[in-house]
């Protein structure tokens, strides 16, 4: 029987692992097998230890809430780029034409020189606007502002009055046509008189307007048909307007001694009210007997056309070349020049418009005239006597040179 020192002692588990590890760490940088003892001094191979588990790692989901919170989000801001991009480049598929524009603020009243506007590309749609050509600022050469003109604003021939009187000092001379045949006894200088609106009579496309009264005035200057009155120029640019609008001449209206001006005024524009209403319902009855119907094979067809080359406008009935309005060169486009492209008498015409039957080629054509040219068609009266072609060469040579020089300028020198 052996001695008890003979016999092993059998090794702890805590000194086992560790020495286990120790080997094992040691043959692993060794490159040899790890070899254990099971404690009765025989030795086997031990079995490679598996890797540790890792542990699994689970992600977190966001919340359904915020998800439909940032797809919200993230729309808005998709649609306001969009938004902000529509409008930062919807110019850039509107066409830009040059037109008159005032170069500095202009106050009613204020005398105005072809330097005071100047042509600039703007983008006008339907608002009303002079079209620049050379001669256009010529126009507004002495005369004076009827209307305030901002700087960069668009400008008018109706903005403006020509001044046909010599200035005397800063103040300006108007002169005002009278008729006194509604005065029922004759009226003399520093009388005090009631002032009318002659109106206008009603006709076939033309309602007109009654007569009317516009105010009190005592007669200064007076030498039977007409005042001659000096004014500031804020005054004179009231007085021209007005004249303007009642069609160059006022009446006049006395007042007895104790005469009550409202109840006057009043009464007497009652009258003429009822006198307009009458006329104008029998214009009316006329006009609808005798109104344009198409005749067999026709069609009607209604035609816009531009008389802004004509300050005073153009009337019914009247001969009238047909003008392309032409492009200006923007860009890589070279635009076009203005130019003639027939003749038009303006049969059926009233308020721009122009009423027509004609057969289904005509009526296409005048359908599709303003998508071809850009814009309605532009109109300019030839005078009796004048050879209409001859003006119409003239006119495409002028508008011709203008286009040139707007293209040079468009493109810089080469």
């Amino acid at each position: 029987m052996a001695d008890d020192d003979d016999i092993a002692e059998p090794a702890s588990p805590g000194r086992t692992g560790r020495f286990g590890r120790r080997r094992k760490s040691q043959e692993a940088a060794d490159g040899t097998e790890a070899v254990e003892s099971d404690g009765l001094g025989m030795q086997s191979e031990r079995a490679p230890e598996a890797a540790p588990a890792k542990a699994k790692r689970t992600r977190r989901q966001m919340p359904e809430s915020t998800k439909r919170l940032l797809f919200i989000v993230a729309g808005v801001f998709v649609l306001v780029g969009s938004v902000g991009g529509f409008y930062l480049t919807s110019d850039a598929f509107e066409s830009r034409v040059p037109v008159l524009v005032a170069t500095r603020n202009i106050a009613v009243g204020e005398t105005v020189s072809s330097a005071d506007v100047a042509s600039e590309l703007m983008v006008t749609g339907s608002v009303p606007h002079i079209p620049w050509t050379v001669e256009a600022p010529l126009f507004f050469e002495g005369t004076v502002a009827l209307q305030p003109m901002p700087l960069g604003g668009l400008v008018r021939y109706d903005m403006v009055a020509q001044v046909d009187t010599v200035p005397e000092g800063d103040e300006l001379v108007v002169e005002v046509p009278l008729d006194v045949s509604l005065v029922t006894e004759t009226v003399f200088e520093g009388e005090l008189v009631l002032l009318v609106d002659p109106g206008i009579a009603p006709a076939p496309g033309n309602p007109g307007r009654p007569r009317n009264v516009i105010r009190d005035f005592t007669l200064t200057s007076f030498d039977g048909s007409q005042m001659r009155l000096i004014l500031p120029a804020q005054e004179w640019a009231d007085w021209t307007a007005l004249l303007d609008e009642v069609g160059g001449t006022l009446m006049v209206k006395d007042l007895g001694p104790r005469a009550d001006i409202a109840a006057t005024s009043e009464s007497l524009d009652a009258v003429w009210q009822s006198q307009w209403s009458q006329a104008a319902a029998e214009v009316a009855v006329v006009a609808a007997a005798a109104a344009p119907t198409a005749g067999p094979g026709e069609l009607e067809v209604i035609v816009s056309l531009d008389a802004s080359l004509v300050p005073s406008g153009v009337a019914a009935g009247s001969l009238v070349l047909l003008v392309d309005p032409g492009a200006a060169p923007l860009g890589n486009n070279e635009g076009r020049p203005r130019r003639v492209i027939g003749t038009l008498e303006l049969e059926n015409f009233s308020g721009g418009q122009m009423q027509m039957f004609v057969g289904p080629e005509d009526w296409q054509y005048w359908r599709s005239l303003p998508e071809v040219l850009g814009a309605a068609p532009m109109v300019l009266p030839v005078p009796p006597g004048t050879d209409v072609e001859d003006m119409s060469e003239r006119l495409d040579a002028v508008w011709d040179e203008e286009w040139r020089r707007q293209l040079g300028e468009a493109t810089g020198p080469a």
